[in-house]
């Protein structure tokens, strides 16, 4: 399988424990769909296309400008926003899948609730089977491409380098066009 995500790249990240590595996890999570808040894990969160990491990242911004590809101001010197594209085959819990939702007691508005304590809830008894490396769900931004939520990334490979975003890099073009969003 293929997984994308937007990220703040550092070219000098040496390792995956250095902010700014392609494999680096943010750990002051808490907030997220299917964050741990008792931070026995964390998450990864990708799409399965360039254009659905774009839309996820950046979709919040009615016009995207400049600014929304400048790296926060605390990150590390020579770090730039990048598309980064990872190879695996995590076992991943599809909660786009009927059979899934009734398995597990959940309806399609339970996995998108923005009721954080109940989708951490339902994510925190996934993790606890041991039989995933994560779940799946529908993008907000668009329902055919799914969104990712990573609590073991082992089996991830980063292909190739990240590919530094600019307004007119081609997925951010399109992200822009079919979620409908001005680029200027």
């Amino acid at each position: 399988m293929e997984f994308w995500r937007v990220l703040n790249y550092n070219p000098a990240a040496a390792d995956p424990f250095s902010n700014g590595h392609p494999l680096y996890i943010w750990p002051r999570q808490g907030a997220g769909r299917v964050d741990d808040p008792d931070h026995d894990y964390l998450i990864l969160y990708v799409g399965d296309s360039a254009e659905g990491a774009i839309a996820e990242a950046f979709g919040s911004y009615s016009a995207w400008r400049p600014e929304i590809l400048d790296p926060p101001p605390a990150a590390p010197a020579g770090t730039v926003k990048a598309l980064v594209k990872y190879e695996g085959d995590p076992a991943i819990l599809d909660l786009d899948d009927p059979g899934v939702l009734q398995d597990w007691g959940l309806r399609p508005s339970s996995v998108v609730s923005r009721d954080r304590a109940s989708t951490q809830q339902w994510a925190r008894s996934m993790y606890e089977t041991g039989d995933y490396a994560g779940v799946s769900w529908w993008s907000f931004y668009e329902p055919r491409w799914a969104s990712y939520g990573l609590w073991d990334t082992s089996g991830l490979t980063v292909v190739g380098t990240p590919e530094v975003l600019t307004l007119t890099h081609p997925a951010v073009e399109e992200a822009a066009e079919l979620i409908r969003r001005v680029v200027s």
